[in-house]
C-alpha cells in the first residue's frame, strides 16, 4: 500500500513539474525535458564511464527494448512494475552513496526521469538520470554496451531516424499496400488498446511476445509485413529483429494508431455488442464468500466484472477512479493488489493507468467454451504462477 501510494504522489509530482514551468524556451536544447525535472539531478556520459564500476545503473524500459540494446551492467526494472519500490531497495539502499542512475531510450525519454524522480519521493539519496539514453552510450562506451545480443556493440548496426523514417507510411500508402497480393497487415498492440481499428481487411492481431518467434524464425521473409502499434514507437526497435533477421520488405504505419484514431474515415470501432459478459455462478459464489475481502474489495469486482472487454481487460483512469468507481486511486491499488494475490486477476500499473485482466472462468464476454476460452484460461493460469 505504501508502495502504491508513492507511486501515486510521485506522478502527481511529474504533471507538477510540467504545470509549473512558464514557458518552453528552455527546453528547446539538446536535453529538453532538463528544465521540467528540475529537481532530478542528471548525470553526463563521460562522468557516467568515470563512475561506471560503482554506480548502480537501472533500466527502466520494457523487456522488449531491453533486449534490443543494453548497458551492460543495468538489470532491467520496469516503470511499471507493481513491485517497482520493493525491488528497487533490493538494488541499492535508500543512503549508500553509490549513484543510482536511471536511463532510458533517449534525449527526449521522460520515463527516466519518472523513475529517478519516483526515488527521490521514495527517500533515496544519490539519484540521477543519464538522459543522453542508450545510443548516446554505445556510441561512447560499445564494450560497455550489447546491441541485438553483441559485446561490443557494433555502432554500424545502430538504426538512424532517417532509415526509420524511410520505412513509414502514411495510412493511405498502408491501405493501398495492405490490397497487394503477398501482403501480411499486422497489428502489435496488446489487446486491450484495440478498442479501435484501422479500416482495413485482413490485420492479423499478434501481440510482441508471439509476433517476435514468429520473425526469428524467418516465416515471412518472401511477404511483404506492414506493422502498426499504439503511437508509432514500438515498431522502432521492432525493426532491430527484422534487420537482424534478413527481413527486407517491410513498413511501419507512421505515427501508430494515434495518427489516425480521430479521423472516422479511417478507422472503426471494435464492437462488442453481440457479446455477453456470462458469468460461471460457482466462481462467483466463491468469490462471494471469500472472507479475506471486504465490502470495498466487491464493489471494485462488481465494477470490473461490469466493464469488461478486449479478452476479459478491463481499463481504468487512475486520476479519474473516485468519480467513476467512487474509490480513491489509493484504495483502488490495494484491492487489486489483494484480488491479484487470491488469483482473481491480474494487474499492471502504466503511469495513470490500471490495466486489469479478470479470471475468464469468473466472468467471460462471450461463451465459456471453445479454444479461444480454453486458451485464455491457460494464460490466465500462467500469468497468476508467475
Amino acid at each position: 500500500m505504501t508502495q502504491l501510494k508513492h507511486i501515486g504522489i510521485a506522478l502527481l509530482l511529474v504533471a507538477c513539474s510540467f504545470l509549473g514551468m512558464t514557458g518552453t524556451s528552455h527546453a528547446s536544447g539538446i536535453f529538453p525535458l532538463r528544465p521540467y525535472y528540475p529537481e532530478v539531478p542528471f548525470i553526463t556520459t563521460g562522468d557516467l564511464l568515470d563512475q561506471y564500476d560503482e554506480a548502480v545503473i537501472v533500466d527502466i524500459r520494457s523487456k522488449f527494448e531491453y533486449d534490443v540494446a543494453r548497458i551492460n551492467k543495468a538489470p532491467l526494472l520496469p516503470l511499471t512494475d507493481a513491485d517497482f519500490a520493493e525491488k528497487l531497495e533490493l538494488l541499492r539502499g535508500k543512503t549508500i552513496k553509490n549513484p543510482m542512475v536511471f536511463y532510458c531510450n533517449g534525449h527526449s525519454c521522460a520515463k527516466s526521469y519518472q523513475a529517478a524522480q519516483l526515488a527521490l519521493s521514495l527517500g533515496f539519496k544519490h539519484v540521477y538520470v543519464y538522459d543522453g539514453g542508450i545510443f548516446d552510450w554505445i556510441d561512447s562506451a560499445p564494450d560497455k554496451s550489447t546491441l541485438m545480443g553483441e559485446t561490443p556493440a557494433r555502432t554500424n548496426r545502430i538504426i538512424s531516424i532517417d532509415e526509420f523514417a524511410h520505412r513509414q507510411l502514411s495510412f493511405e500508402e498502408l491501405a493501398q499496400a495492405s490490397t497487394q497480393p503477398n501482403t501480411v497487415v499486422i497489428d502489435i498492440r496488446d489487446p486491450f488498446q484495440r478498442d479501435m481499428a484501422p479500416r482495413i481487411e485482413g490485420i492479423r492481431n499478434i501481440p510482441l511476445d508471439p509476433l517476435l518467434d514468429l520473425v526469428t524464425s524467418r516465416v515471412w521473409t518472401e511477404k511483404k509485413l506492414i506493422f502498426f502499434d499504439a503511437v508509432g514507437k514500438q515498431v522502432r526497435w521492432l525493426q532491430y529483429f527484422l534487420e537482424s533477421y534478413g527481413y527486407f520488405d517491410y513498413a511501419f504505419l507512421k505515427g501508430g494508431m494515434r495518427a489516425i484514431v480521430n479521423d472516422k474515415t479511417k478507422v472503426r470501432p471494435v464492437i462488442e455488442t453481440d457479446r455477453t459478459v456470462v458469468s460461471n455462478q460457482a466462481m462467483l459464489l466463491k468469490l462471494t464468500e471469500d472472507q479475506r475481502l471486504d465490502n470495498s474489495d466487491r464493489k471494485i469486482v462488481s465494477y470490473l466484472l461490469a466493464n469488461i472487454k478486449f479478452n476479459n481487460y478491463v481499463v481504468i483512469d487512475l486520476e479519474s477512479s473516485d468519480k467513476i468507481i467512487g474509490v480513491s486511486s489509493p484504495m483502488l491499488l490495494k484491492s487489486v493488489k489483494k484480488l491479484s494475490k487470491l488469483r482473481y486477476a491480474t494487474y499492471t500499473v502504466m503511469p495513470g493507468t490500471l490495466i486489469v485482466q479478470v479470471d475468464p472462468r469468473l466472468a467471460w464476454k462471450g461463451k465459456c467454451d471453445g479454444k479461444l476460452w480454453e486458451t485464455k484460461v491457460k494464460e490466465f493460469e500462467t500469468a497468476v504462477k508467475d
